[in-house]
This record gives C-alpha cells, structure tokens and sequence, in this order.
C-alpha cells in the first residue's frame, strides 16, 4: 500500500471521494477568492485613479484666477498641450468654451457643462483615455477643470502588483490549504469510524454466530435505514438456515426407524446371497444417514459449547476404534506428533471429522500400506498421511464439496460424497482450515490446521 492510498484510500473508497470532494470545493473556494480579489483590486484600481486625477483638477482650480489672462495659465506648458506627460489639463469657462488645453471637442463640452459644483464626474473621453471633470467658484465665476490621462501599460502594471500581493501573502495561503486538507482528513477519518465498526461486525456474523447483527446505535442516521434492511435481511437468512439445518437433521433421525425394520426384514432372508447383498445395502444406507446427522451437527455447532480439548487423546481414540478395520483390510494405524495439542473445540465434532479422513486414507490405500495420523502442535491441529493414489491437482479444490467423492482416483469408490464436506464444515465451524498436499514418496496428506 503506498502512501496515497492510505492518506487518501483505495480508489473507489468512501475516503477518496469524500478527500476529492473537499479538495474539489477548496479549489472552486480559491477560484472565486481570486476573482473576488482581482475585481476587487481593479476596483480599488479605478478609485485611486480617481482619486488622483480629482487631486490634479482640485490643484488647478487652486492656481486659477479669472481676471487674468487664460485664467493665469501658461496654454503653451507641456501639461495643457502635450500629450506626453503624465496628465493632461483643459480648463473651461463658465459657458463651457475652452479657456486653456486641447480638449476642444464639442462632445467633451456638452458634458462638461453637465457637472454639478463640487461633484466631480467621470469624462467620456477617445480612446483609451480616461478623464474627470470638476466645477467650482473663483471669484463668483463658474470654471471648469478637465483632467485626463493614458492608461496605456495599466493592466501590466496591475498584474505585477496582483502577483506581487500574492507572493506576500503566499505563505498564508499555502498554511490555509494545509489546515484545511488536514481537517478534511481528520473529519473523513472520523466520519469513516461508524462504517469501519460495522464491517467489524459484519466480519463476525458466520454460521457460528448467525444471530448476531449490526448495531445501529452509532451509526449516521442516513445510514442506519440500510443498517436495518440489512439485519432484516440476516433474519431471513437466518430462518432459512436453521430451517434447512432441521430439515437435514430431522430427515436423518427420522429416517433410522425404517432402516431398522429395513434391517430386521432382511435378517429374515433365508438366502444368504441375497441376504449378504442387502445387508452391505442397508449398512451404506445406514453410514450415509449417520454422515447426515454429523453434518447437520457440524453445521450447527455454536463456539458457546465449545471446550479444552487435546488433538493428541482425539488422534488415539479415532486410532483405536479404526484399528481393528484397518488390519482387517492388511492396513495399520499409527499416531505420531507432537504428545499434547490442546485447543478449544468441540470434541465429539473433531472426532468425526478426523474419523472420517481415516476412513477416507483406508479407503484410498493400497493393501499392506500404513496411514499415519500426525498430531500437530504449531499451528494445532492433525494431519492424515496415506500412501495412495494422490489427487489430481483440478479435483483437490472439489474434493471437500458435498456429494463429491473423487471417482476421478478411484472408479470403485462407494463414498457418498459427505465425510470430507463434514470434516471442511466442522474446519469453519472451529474457525480452522482443511488442505490437501501430495505426500513425498507418494500419497496424499490431508490437513486440518487451526489459525490459532
């Protein structure tokens, strides 16, 4: 995992989308915060222009005196006739007509005698200029001051001071964005924590704890409608999953009574050869029901019930009830390993499931072969070890499916396909692993791991 991932989290995670989001609104927030800040400043622009050219005009009027000629201006000074300065000056008499400067255009003159005394006005100048207009009284004599300007190199110039403002406050900016990021990852964080506790929960809803549910108490109330849908919809499971347990384990005790009036019937067969036939019959009928009742047992086992047992005392019984079979079919048992394993489980449960991978190595060795029970100590746990055939990489994943009895090693297989879904149903139940490796030398090694 790198470091984007888990600031900002998986790609398609409720934390990078909440991240992008803030982050998206940080920039959209920035962006309108710069073009309030550039408005703002050529606002700001534009008044102190104003500013400067009404101090202009306000000078003028002061150096004006209407009894002298020109109203006491030089009309050949750079400021009333060129065009180079800073500033450019027309002063006006009363009637509007041009007293001193360049600014003789009729257009320029309707407006002007437009102002108000003491109100400057904004001038509507050619080109790019810009101009003000003020009136006032000297003398008892009304005169009007025009001064205008060239803009020419302003926006430039205005660019350079925006750029300058914000390289000083650059520094401020960069802290607000880290603050802001910051607290947007503190509060996803903090937001995430009631999902990150559900999937908690979730994770520890099983077949061993089908009852649980999600709680909702801490839990964002927008969420907590889903929360419930989603406890309804475990209630449902659950009613089925118990329904189909009891079915399964119902239909197998029901089943007993007829199969031992099935085998007090046939008992009563005088032939000996039908007799035999039917006996092995009702036996195998017998042994699959008895595997259906391991199951239904194995999927309803409840950790509550669970105790200290040791693999060690398992592996020696299951030995010592296979024995006899074993050596009866020129094959021997043997328990090696470790002298103690203790784990918490259910006893009778781990006995059937190790049961039924002696069974399953009997089943599959050759005559005259030993199938070794080696008890495990780290992790705990207890492995089968044959000398068979072997199973086709393709068929191990299968190979604990119910109703799968691996005709693929051996066409004359009379299984019925549920010991090793029994022995992979009592793995989940006590939260262990069940695997099937090639054993060196030949064979099989069938493995029943605790996580610990």
């Amino acid at each position: 995992m790198n470091v984007i991932t888990s600031v900002f989290g998986n790609k398609r995670s409720l934390r990078r989308g909440l991240i992008v989001n803030v982050i998206i609104a940080l920039l959209l927030c920035l962006l309108i915060a710069g073009i309030i800040l550039v408005k703002e400043f050529y606002e700001h622009l534009e008044e102190n222009l104003d500013a400067a050219l009404l101090n202009e005009a306000t000078e003028v009027i002061g150096q004006i005196d209407p009894d002298a000629a020109f109203y006491g201006l030089n009309p050949d000074a750079l400021r009333f006739q060129g065009v180079n300065g800073a500033y450019r000056y027309t002063v006006f008499d009363g009637s509007g007509a041009v007293v001193v400067g360049g600014e003789t255009s009729e257009a320029i003159q309707a407006q002007i005698v437009t102002i108000a005394l003491g109100q400057p006005m904004r001038i509507s100048l050619p080109g790019v200029r810009v101009g003000i207009g003020l009136k006032a009284k000297v003398k008892e004599r009304d005169v009007y001051v025009l001064v205008s300007t060239y803009p020419q190199g302003e926006d430039a110039t205005a660019i350079q001071e925006i750029i300058h403002e914000i390289e000083e406050e650059l520094g401020w900016v960069v802290l607000g964005v880290i603050i802001v990021l910051a607290s947007a990852l503190l509060a996803t964080q903090r937001a995430l924590i009631p999902i990150q506790n559900l999937s908690d929960q979730a994770e520890r809803i099983g077949p061993a704890a089908a009852n649980q549910r999600l709680k909702t108490d801490q839990v964002p109330t927008e969420i907590a409608p889903l929360i419930k849908s989603v406890n309804a919809a475990f209630d449902r499971l659950e009613d089925g999953y118990q329904a189909q347990r009891d079915f399964a384990s119902n239909v197998a005790h029901e089943i007993r009574t007829p199969i031992a009036v099935l085998r007090s019937s046939v008992e009563r067969i005088s032939d000996p050869t039908i007799k035999a036939t039917l006996e092995q019959d009702v036996l195998r009928l017998d042994q699959m029901f008895g595997q259906l009742i391991n199951l239904a047992r194995a999927d309803a086992a409840i950790k509550s019930s669970f105790s200290e047992v040791d693999l060690h005392d398992i592996a020696v019984d299951v030995a010592s009830d296979a024995v006899q079979a074993a050596l009866g079919q020129g094959r021997s048992l043997s328990v090696t390993g470790t002298a103690q394993a203790t784990v918490k489980g259910h006893s009778g449960l781990l006995t059937v499931a190790l049961s039924n991978l002696v069974s399953n190595a009997l089943a599959y060795a050759p005559v005259g072969s030993e199938i070794e029970i080696e008890v495990l100590a780290n992790p705990a746990g207890f492995r089968v070890l044959d000398r068979g055939p072997g199973v086709p990489d393709d068929l191990k994943p299968l190979l604990f499916e119910r109703f799968n009895r691996g005709a693929q090693t051996n066409t004359n297989s009379t299984g019925s396909g549920i010991g090793l879904a029994i022995v992979k149903s009592v793995a989940k139940s006590h939260g262990a692993v069940v695997d099937i490796a090639d054993r060196e030398g030949g064979g099989s090694a069938f493995s029943f791991s605790f996580d610990g």
